[in-house]
């Protein structure tokens, strides 16, 4: 997956994901709405065929790049839990 950024102002962040499907944006934008300081994290996808997934972010205060690295990387730590817990489970 590709990440282009389209948008990075002060408060705002909008990010093209490139070869990922919507999946993976409306995870990334739901975790971010769980944030006090965001004040409005959506995607939408244009064509579901043709074009790729755009993130939105836009924060109340502070750098919403370093919200979405930090909303990843929980996402990842979520996700390597769960691979730890079903290998054990699955044995």
């Amino acid at each position: 997956m590709e990440v282009k950024i389209l948008v990075n102002e002060k408060n705002t962040l909008e990010l093209e994901l490139v070869g990922a499907d919507q999946s993976i944006a409306q995870l990334i934008a739901m975790k971010l709405n769980d944030e006090k300081d965001v004040d409005f994290a959506s995607y939408k996808v244009e064509h579901p065929l043709l074009s790729q997934p755009t993130l939105y972010v836009r924060t109340k205060k502070g750098d919403p790049s370093k919200l979405v690295l930090s909303i990843v990387a929980s996402i990842k730590k979520d996700i390597e839990e769960f691979k730890k817990q079903f290998t054990v489970i699955s044995g």
